[in-house]
């Protein structure tokens, strides 16, 4: 019976929610509908109230500052030395600040020079910094504070309860929690052990697995099929490497307890929960609060405006959710890299989502009145004030650990808030909010169990634990005992005693630990992955125990009853006459059938965003409207042959300086001056190469730039731009089309699935026909016509049909003959289009290696196709 004004201790916050689950369960177990519920406190939250009491009750006049504040002092008298800017280093100096004081060390101060490294010289600096720092200021830390509590204590001038139980101690008490117990005995409190830690320690079954997965898988099955005998115990899984371990410890029991989930969706609720979190800022939510603080109104790149698009957690986002997908997708066609934050309202309200558009201005608002620099306090208002204009945390409903994640992140905006006592000076905001994002990467957040049975733990997390049985992994000899460990800050002497400090203290703290497991649960299995082949790992020689019967570890994921589709390579017919569309559709359908019926039959559209900078893409959009421009006042070769050098630069400048202002008046926040000087450097330079070379060619006269044609193919009516047309000496026309890739004219072979459609189809689409066609192919390294002709038009790279001794068009005979089959070729290509030809079958496993349907299509997954075995 424990009585009124009694404390039970716990070593861990954990262990003391178990003990009040304990006592309620033995309440409920005895029909009880009221009692009296014990007062419960893990040992730092005791020490906690214990400095609450002093700070709120004593005489003394500092100022405590929580750990949080006290690394903000650490870092400041560190970056003063040469570690600027590295936040590790002013948390490895405040670990070792509270082993010190833990173990009760000596003093950094009093610590002898001669056995010390640099490291320590330097650590022993910082402190005589830090403690001056916190004088003069008239602040305490929390550990520098503990380590008096234990003389206060005695001296009467704090409570302490009449009686205190210690439960789940099955380590050694530190040195500053033995003194502080020690202390309160002495003033008057009867300290006790609590009953229930009397147990005996159960003797595990072992087994023995080939890889750690297969350990894990076995572990969780195991769990699965106890927990299917009886439902209502409690088991643990302890892996003592569990933080390195988390992702595939998640993954094997999602795998055993949901495998339709695992692979199709996932879990709503889990019979299994893992102690150990993420990094606070990994959680999607917080992750999305921090990327919306990072967005700057007068430059949004577009995977920040994707994301912003698609989170879930934004007001509107239920009604919206279709709208905001469409005006992502078109940002990505149509839109820059990097956008302005009005640019991004007036697509969201011309795409219907008109939440998000008031919303965004509403944020950009909120944006224009933050001041340059604040103090931490008001920039956690103005984050608050920011998130809350876009709606944040009012999107979908919120399912139980996304709201725990969101009232954790509440909490660190207020322990932010708090660091205007330790700061010098105001913050930037790109400095409060590298703060802030620091600290939510640092922060390990995990939603409390919502009463799952089975528990996956470290080993401190299950000393003092009760289950009902309990699996114990990884018991190898690396593992146990695990390397001494000293912190490189402290002298190696001084840590001599310490757990992990040397091979004998590592030695004696793994059999205190593998003894208190044992005693977790009366029926205990134990295992370890031998691992690789080369250097298996043997079994821990520290525990004993019988050889148990062997798991079966086979992959647990069950067969998914799927819809079965005879035959998927005919889509319906096309119901009526498709308009719209240029020759990309008959080239799609040529390139793969698939992708023609995703395209241009289901809308599947490309939403990669592009890429910053100017692109090959956007380089030869600028080539494309420089050489309109200038051909616009040059109507033919004799005019540009007669154009002196000086005449010549001045046209080729105006018609560059003109391409790049029409192009930055789309794309604003690309170039700087610097780059947009640069880019008109190789513009002009480009220029005046190609139009050295146009002077080369036979007489030609420029009929027609920029020329639309209406193309028919069947049921299919498409419209193209045509980039050139010449009217060669003697008569005829020649199609020119400006290329900065690698496009070439055997792209035109005769064949039943074109490589190249568009030439072709302009030119058995244009009345009166041309005689000759060509690529200007515009690369630096290549300058160069390439093309087919029927006569010959004086431009060399264009060959004559009939004189061509090498292959693909060495067969054919005439120009006529080459139209002939181009025709054929492409009513072919529209039939299977209006047909609903839609296999997946690309014309050459290059087709597919920037395509963006791979995901439906799965493509990888038939590897013949990508082996190149059908190159030449």
């Amino acid at each position: 019976m424990i009585d009124e004004g009694s404390l039970i201790l716990t070593p861990t916050a954990r262990l003391a929610r178990s003990v009040l689950r304990q006592v309620a369960a033995t309440n409920i177990e005895h029909n009880r509908v009221s009692w009296r519920q014990p007062e419960v406190l893990s040992f730092p939250a005791w020490l906690s109230r214990l400095r609450e009491q002093w700070f709120l009750d004593g005489d003394d006049d500092c100022i405590p500052v929580s750990a949080s504040q006290a690394l903000v002092l650490w870092r400041s008298v560190i970056d003063k030395d040469i570690f600027i800017g590295e936040p590790r280093v002013a948390e490895l100096a405040q670990a070792a600040w509270r082993l010190i004081h833990e173990h009760r060390l000596p003093h950094p101060g009093d610590w002898e020079s001669i056995w010390l490294s640099e490291d320590q010289r330097r650590f022993r600096d910082w402190v005589g910094r830090f403690e001056s720092l916190c004088r003069e200021r008239g602040l305490v830390d929390d550990w520098s504070l503990a380590a008096r509590l234990p003389e206060l204590i005695r001296e009467g001038r704090l409570d302490v309860p009449k009686q205190l139980l210690l439960r789940g101690f099955d380590l050694p008490m530190n040195a500053l929690q033995a003194a502080i117990i020690k202390a309160a005995e002495a003033a008057g409190s009867e300290v006790g052990k609590d009953e229930a830690d009397d147990r005996p320690a159960a003797r595990p079954e072992l087994l023995e697995f080939d890889l750690p997965d297969a350990e894990l898988c076995a572990a969780a099955r195991w769990a699965r099929k106890q927990l299917e005998h009886d439902p209502d115990a409690r088991i643990g899984i302890v892996v003592p490497d569990l933080r390195q371990r988390l992702l595939q410890v998640e993954r094997q029991f999602q795998r055993v307890f949901d495998p339709p989930g695992f692979a199709l969706h996932a879990a709503s609720s889990r019979a299994w929960h893992v102690s150990l979190g993420h990094a606070l800022s990994d959680w999607p939510l917080v992750d999305d609060a921090l990327s919306l603080l990072a967005l700057k109104p007068w430059r949004i790149s577009q995977p920040e405006a994707g994301r912003l698009l698609r989170s879930p957690f934004l007001d509107g986002w239920n009604r919206e959710a279709r709208a905001r997908d469409a005006v992502r997708a078109l940002l990505a066609q149509r839109s820059p890299y990097a956008i302005t934050a009005g640019e991004l309202m007036h697509q969201a309200s011309k795409g219907q989502a008109v939440v998000l558009g008031r919303k965004l201005v509403d944020w950009q608002n909120q944006r224009r009145a933050q001041p340059d620099r604040a103090w931490p306090s008001n920039w956690a208002r103005h984050f608050q004030l920011e998130l809350s204009a876009l709606g944040f945390g009012h999107g979908r409903a919120l399912n139980s650990r996304e709201y725990q994640t969101l009232q954790r992140w509440h909490d660190l905006l207020e322990e932010f808030s708090a660091l205007d006592l330790v700061h010098e000076q105001p913050l930037t905001r790109a400095q409060a909010r590298q703060a802030l994002a620091d600290r939510a990467g640092s922060v390990v957040f995990r939603e409390r169990n919502p009463g799952a049975a089975i528990e996956v733990l470290g080993v401190e997390e299950a000393l003092g634990e009760r289950f009902d049985a309990v699996w114990i992994s990884t018991l190898d000899s690396e593992h146990w005992p695990g390397r001494v460990r000293r912190d490189p800050l402290i002298p190696a002497r001084l840590q001599a005693g310490l757990p992990g400090g040397s091979s004998e203290a590592s030695l004696i703290r793994a059999r205190q630990e593998l003894d208190g497991l044992c005693r977790t649960a009366p029926e205990v299995m134990g295992s370890h992955a031998r691992g690789e082949a080369d250097e298996p790992l043997q079994r821990t020689a520290l525990i004993d125990g019988t050889a148990g019967e062997m798991i079966d570890v086979s992959d647990p994921v069950e067969p998914v009853a799927l819809e079965q589709i005879e035959d998927d390579s005919q889509a319906p017919p096309l119901e009526q006459d498709q308009s719209g569309g240029g020759t990309a559709l008959l080239q799609h359908q040529s390139d793969c059938p698939f992708k023609g019926f995703a395209v241009w039959r289901l809308g599947a559209e490309d939403t990669r965003p592009p890429r910053p900078g100017l692109d090959a893409r956007a380089r030869g959009s600028l080539l494309h409207n420089a050489l309109e421009r200038f051909w616009k006042d040059i109507p033919d070769q004799a005019t540009l042959l007669a154009l002196n050098p000086k005449s010549l630069e001045t046209r080729i400048d105006q018609a560059a300086e003109a391409a790049m202002d029409d192009w930055q008046q789309r794309d604003r926040l690309t170039l700087g001056q610097r780059g947009r000087k640069l880019e008109l450097d190789c513009l002009k330079r480009a220029l005046t190469r190609w139009l050295e070379l146009e002077k080369t060619r036979g007489p030609f006269s420029i009929k027609r730039l920029e020329a639309p044609i209406d193309m028919q193919f069947g049921r299919l009516h498409l419209s193209g731009k045509i980039d050139r047309i010449d009217e060669i000496e003697g008569g005829g026309e020649l199609l020119i089309d400006y290329k900065t890739g690698n496009a070439a004219r055997n792209g035109w072979a005769p064949d039943a699935r074109l490589a190249d459609v568009q030439m072709p189809a302009y030119a058995i689409s244009l009345r009166p026909r041309p005689v000759a066609l060509a690529f200007a192919r515009l690369k630096p390294e290549s300058m160069a016509f390439e093309g087919l002709a029927e006569v010959n038009p004086e431009v060399h790279g264009i060959d004559v049909i009939g004189q061509i001794t090498r292959k693909p068009f060495k067969e054919t005979e005439s120009w006529q003959d080459l139209l002939r089959d181009w025709e054929a070729e492409l009513e072919a290509l529209a039939a299977e289009f209006v047909e609903g030809r839609a296999a997946v079958d690309p014309r050459h496993h290059d087709v597919c290696k920037y395509c963006h349907l791979q995901p439906m299509c799965r493509i990888h997954e038939r590897k013949d196709r990508l082996t190149g075995e059908d190159d030449e």
